[in-house]
């Protein structure tokens, strides 16, 4: 397929012979199925479609809308002139990069949409694929909270969706299989830059994931094609830089880390955005990010999720009071960021020498 799980879904508009229209920007706020019944041969599309009528109770209660796509061609039009549920179910599509016609080992896709139009799951829709199972899978990774009303918020981004549980779960087996140290902090005094150590401000495990590693390649595939666009569209603001990467654990022996800003040593003012994309949830309580100037809110992305905020923001890490939670941490900047540091450490290299 044009993407895979993680990537944003490739827009498209389409209607049904009934007139009803179909985008993904009208669809936002719900999560939707798609099924790529154009990959089909006209009559076997409407066996497909005749199975997600039947499962069309498992969907309601999933809270996930299905959208059958195909595009507007004789053979589909002829075959579903017949049909008069078809009239207002089936979209015809056109403009969707080939979308409708795009099939996953010969059968038609179910591709899983998230709120944002984030794609959380695919799987090919043939005659072994079990509905039920694959909802029961994918539904908890689709993110959602009820309704309410906020008098303030602070100005995070929260992304869900954006590493797939494999590959959160190769960066925690990564982790446990690596060297790891106690989390020092940026410092910075008469005698320069240093790494402090302070358990009474920070208390947790890290090691760096390394150039030299394949998954860290992987990371910074995902930071370019699926955090630094959403960066730009949130914050109208480009990323060029990316700090090292790390890979943390806080667990409960007293995991933590106290305010701060990440950005308030001179050579770290480059840090522009701070990324914490959670490997885990559900295995652990606590250790929530805090914004105290903003509200009281405590802020955990589900598994795969990202929070991405502005590198001044003053924040805390809250205790893990139960198991362990893993993330993972870097920071962005832009190249006039980049240019500052480097201007900075030249300065400092002409002061020592």
């Amino acid at each position: 397929m044009p993407f895979s799980i993680g990537d944003r879904a490739p827009g498209f508009v389409g209607a049904t012979a009934s007139g009803r229209f179909f985008s993904l920007d009208g669809q936002a706020g719900r999560p939707v199925v798609v099924v790529t019944l154009g990959a089909l041969e006209p009559e076997a599309a409407a066996q497909v479609l005749d199975r997600l009528r039947e499962a069309a109770p498992l969907f309601q209660a999933a809270g996930i809308d299905m959208a059958p796509l195909a595009p507007p061609l004789q053979p589909f039009t002829a075959r579903f002139a017949t049909d008069p549920l078809a009239a207002d179910e089936l979209l015809y599509v056109t403009g969707g990069d080939g979308l409708e016609i795009t099939a996953v080992e010969g059968a038609a896709a179910a591709v899983l949409i998230d709120r944002s139009g984030r794609v959380v799951d695919i799987i090919a829709l043939d005659a072994t694929a079990d509905i039920a199972a694959w909802l029961s899978r994918s539904t908890p990774r689709i993110w959602s909270e009820p309704a309410q009303v906020r008098c303030a918020t602070a100005p995070v981004l929260i992304i869900p969706n954006i590493a797939p549980p494999s590959l959160c779960k190769a960066l925690i087996d990564h982790f446990e299989a690596s060297p790891h140290a106690a989390g020092v902090m940026a410092s910075f005094n008469d005698g320069g830059a240093y790494a402090k150590l302070d358990e009474s401000k920070k208390k947790r495990r890290d090691t760096e994931l390394t150039a030299d590693h394949p998954l860290h390649g992987v990371v910074l595939a995902l930071f370019s094609s699926r955090v630094i666009p959403e960066i730009k569209r949130a914050f109208q603001t480009e990323m060029t830089y990316a700090d090292r990467i790390l890979i943390a654990r806080y667990d409960d022996t007293g995991g933590y880390f106290k305010r701060h800003r990440d950005n308030a040593a001179p050579h770290t003012a480059f840090r522009e955005f701070a990324i914490s994309l959670n490997l885990n949830t559900h295995e652990y309580e606590g250790g929530e990010l805090m914004f105290p100037e903003y509200d009281d809110h405590r802020y955990n992305p589900p598994a795969g999720g990202a929070i991405v905020f502005s590198a001044s923001l003053l924040h805390e890490a809250a205790p893990v009071t139960r198991g362990n939670r893993y993330v993972l941490l870097s920071f962005f900047g832009s190249a006039a960021a980049q240019d500052k540091l480097t201007a900075w450490t030249e300065s400092q290299k002409a002061k020592a020498s």
